[in-house]
């Protein structure tokens, strides 16, 4: 009994552990983007207008904080701008497209626009879409065709405003550049570039720099994003609670530019630094 007993004592507080971990995680993981939009609007109106604004918008990677922060590279590389961090964790295409108003708010001389990856994962299985649907109230399954509709939507808002804009293409799923999630970036990267031929917005070649790195070293056979969330969990963890940065995480997963898989590290970080920093330069 005494010993049956110190065991289950020992399951629940490793289990209590866990969970305080975990809440840990997910509290810091949804912390502030630095120089994001809230703080900006906050900004007195002298300071907001002192320096032409850059507002980045997407998701995860955009925000930083699961991510080595690209956007926090731009706004040291390029003092002369004011660089205002729209990521929100999760977010699809249809959401960024209802938070607009904010973005507005802000008076963009240039937009880059990252979004997708959220909604290529939510197309991958009949699971995945029915759950992104139900716990984000979609009003349409999630779909190549919907992200097309929305992403115009968005893009022209900007431009009718006289903002420039530059659509990244979606970063690859994983290393194993044949596995079947990227053929569904590859039909999304497809439409963002038909929107970009359509709009005249200016198409960002993130995923084809970052193929040509992971081609190029050859390693583009693995390893493969297999849609499980543990990895991405057990980056944030490490990152969060461990202190480890993202740049030991992926070379501990075999990875050259991701620490899961979706997320950045350094080096993936750096390729969407440079492609938008030539983007902002005209070339």
């Amino acid at each position: 009994m005494r010993i049956g007993r110190a065991i289950g004592l020992g399951v629940v507080a490793a289990g209590l552990a866990g969970a305080v971990v975990l809440a840990k995680t997910v509290r810091d993981v949804q912390g502030a983007a630095a120089g994001d939009v809230d703080s900006f609007l906050q900004l007195p109106p002298d300071e907001r207008t002192r320096r032409p604004v850059v507002a980045v918008i997407g998701a995860s990677i955009v925000r930083g904080r699961a991510s080595v922060d690209f956007v926090r590279m731009l706004r040291q590389q390029h003092l002369e701008l004011a660089f205002v961090n729209g990521g929100v964790n999760g977010r699809v295409c249809w959401e960024m497209l209802q938070d607009m108003d904010r973005v507005m708010a802000c008076d963009p001389a240039w937009a880059v626009i990252l979004v997708g990856t959220n909604d290529v994962q939510a197309t991958l299985s009949d699971e995945n879409r029915d759950m992104t649907r139900r716990s984000k109230g979609l009003p349409r399954n999630p779909s190549p065709e919907w992200y097309g509709e929305c992403l115009l939507a968005v893009v022209t808002r900007l431009q009718a405003a006289g903002t420039i804009v530059g659509v990244c293409s979606l970063p690859p799923l994983g290393q194993d550049l044949d596995a079947p999630p990227n053929d569904a970036v590859r039909r999304f990267n497809e439409v963002i570039r038909e929107i970009s031929d359509s709009t005249g917005a200016a198409y960002l070649p993130v995923h084809e720099r970052m193929a040509e790195v992971i081609v190029g070293t050859g390693r583009e056979e693995g390893p493969a994003w297999t849609g499980s969330w543990r990895p991405g969990l057990e980056s944030l963890v490490e990152h969060f609670t461990l202190g480890r940065s993202y740049d030991d995480i992926a070379q501990r997963a075999g990875f050259l530019l991701s620490p899961d898989g979706v997320h950045l590290d350094t080096a993936g970080a750096r390729i969407v630094a440079n492609v938008v920093g030539e983007f902002l330069a005209g070339d």
